[in-house]
């Protein structure tokens, strides 16, 4: 998945300095649905990264995260030293989308990181929370801040029939339905799909009198109700302005959708679609 795809990435690194990890064994429970981004290392065959990684390097901790929602990601890592004080944190979206004109990083502006325990006296069974503020720059000008929560575990050494390990499994092969910073689900229980005839879509767009690409691949944003959100289409291949404009129409007027759900609530969510025209 994320291997197999051209990446535009550009990581952020935020140097702490001296900042204490904070240990409490009663940290945030990692087998429940919340607002936390999941990370863990219970093995999930629809997917080939690595949600968490926890590596000794010297005498510092490295702790990584990832998701992906196959086009697009998230990667955040973690430098500890047996001190636990925490020297960088890195935040990383990743695109397969390479826009070189318009360049946007991210910096780690704050972070607030806690574990269950000290990770260089017992690895497993290592769980913890964060909130990163992330700071967002297009063209190095600053546009927005966010804020990125997420919760980890390792289930290393825990009983593979024990309830928690069971649970982990269960969703990991569900598939998390991932929330990205706007509210819209990524990898939603069951996927927005097509109500309305794409051979008709297919055949208007061939229509079209203008210079057109073999295929169109882009990203939809589809509501609760079934319809295109018009400012949220994002073409992931450079095409001829006036084709992008009423191809935008056609996908906004000539298409309807069945919403995506999360347990069995429907909900706002994007999808990637390709189209080939030639």
């Amino acid at each position: 998945m994320k291997n197999n795809i051209i990446l535009l990435s550009f990581i952020s690194v935020f140097a702490f300095g001296q900042k204490k990890v904070k240990i409490d064994e009663n940290v945030l429970k990692y087998e429940i649905k919340d607002d936390f981004n999941r990370f863990d290392d219970v093995s999930n065959s629809e997917n080939d990264y690595e949600r968490l990684s926890i590596n000794f390097k010297n005498s510092e901790l490295e702790i990584k995260n990832s998701q992906s929602s196959k086009f697009t990601g998230d990667d955040i890592s973690f430098i500890i030293n047996n001190k636990l004080e925490l020297k960088s944190v890195s935040y990383d979206y990743w695109t397969d989308y390479i826009d070189f004109k318009n360049i946007r990083t991210y910096k780690v502006k704050s972070s607030k990181l806690i574990l269950n325990q000290n990770p260089f006296f017992k690895s497993n069974g290592l769980r913890g929370k964060y909130i990163l503020e992330i700071e967002h720059y297009w063209n190095d000008t600053l546009t927005k801040t966010t804020k990125f929560k997420g919760k980890f575990k390792s289930f290393k050494g825990i009983n593979k029939t024990s309830a928690d390990y069971l649970w982990v499994m269960q969703q990991n092969k569900m598939g998390d339905a991932i929330l990205n910073e706007d509210g819209i689900y990524l990898r939603p229980d069951k996927m927005a799909s097509l109500k309305s005839n794409i051979k008709d879509l297919t055949k208007k767009i061939k229509e079209i009198k203008v210079n057109k690409p073999n295929r169109l691949k882009a990203y939809l944003v589809i509501d609760e109700n079934g319809k295109v959100e018009k400012e949220s289409i994002t073409f992931l291949e450079y095409i001829d302005k006036e084709f992008k404009m009423q191809v935008t129409e056609l996908l906004f007027e000539f298409t309807e959708w069945y919403p995506a759900c999360v347990n069995e609530e429907e909900v706002k969510s994007r999808i990637p679609i390709i189209i080939k025209i030639d």
